[in-house]
């Protein structure tokens, strides 16, 4: 069983109001960030490590040689200033990192910033050094952080339709039978919704038992980039939603194709 990840009530009202503000932008003004956005983003970098193991690195100056890929591809970047490497060792479970991961991501768009998580088409080199990582340490993904132009590029209007997919499966899909759920859990599954994943793939499956929220995935895991990862976004979200209800938990992490287990506190 693994401890709350200590969120305070103020990040969690923080962290989920920026779940919808949330844009993934891959075309930046090269305007590096405001030094003191930096300095708290790399102080919640250092202190936000709920899981042993998984955390990110923040690259105050990203290099071109980070993002990599033929012009267009999935992933392409272009003109990013920083950017964060989510990093864990080879037997970190990439669920932990995609949570650990996406406080970071939503921390950065609660300040005005724009980010993407590209989980390929990245120099796993260029990222580790730029980010300090450790040996052992593994790049599982990675993310611009900047400010995106202001209008949205032709490359992001032909790829993403505007910068964000437009069909998105819905609560019931992803969680059925969640009408009957308790009121905190039918919202974790609402905050699932708007998750990024790779490809807008929503691997993500909810269910309500003993009490609990599992999440799980549909089909069969990806060794590129793991549909644990994703689904480690997803556990954030449900618990952000959770919280600002009132309800706070502990995670169990599971087998696949079950990931983990979130189980409200006695009060």
């Amino acid at each position: 069983m693994t401890p709350g990840s200590g969120l305070t009530l103020a990040q969690a009202v923080r962290w989920h109001a920026a779940i919808d503000r949330r844009r993934s932008r891959r075309s930046y003004d090269e305007a590096r960030p405001d030094s003191a956005d930096l300095d708290a983003l790399g102080a919640l970098a250092e202190r936000f490590r709920p899981f042993a193991g998984a955390r990110v690195g923040l690259a105050r100056e990203a290099s071109s040689d980070m993002f990599v890929g033929i012009v267009g591809a999935y992933g392409g970047i272009s003109g990013a200033p920083s950017a964060f490497v989510f990093l864990g060792r080879a037997d970190t479970p990439p669920q932990t990192v995609g949570y650990t991961g996406e406080a970071l991501m939503l921390e950065a768009t609660a300040r005005g910033l724009d980010t993407c998580w590209v989980g390929g088409m990245f120099s796993s080199v260029h990222a580790a050094r730029a980010a300090g990582a450790s040996p052992g340490e593994r790049v599982f993904g990675v993310s611009p952080v900047g400010h995106a132009h202001e209008a949205v590029t032709l490359k992001e209007r032909v790829l993403f339709k505007g910068g964000r997919p437009q069909t998105r499966m819905s609560v019931e899909e992803i969680a059925p039978g969640s009408r009957s759920w308790p009121e905190w859990a039918r919202a974790a599954a609402e905050a699932v919704v708007p998750a990024p994943s790779a490809m807008n793939r929503q691997p993500w499956r909810l269910r309500f038992e003993d009490a609990a929220l599992v999440i799980s995935f549909d089909g069969a895991d990806t060794p590129r980039i793991s549909k644990r990862l994703d689904c480690g976004i997803a556990m954030l979200h449900a618990e952000l939603a959770a919280a600002v209800r009132g309800v706070t938990g502990d995670w169990e992490l599971l087998g696949p194709p079950d990931v983990a287990r979130f189980t409200p506190r006695l009060r």
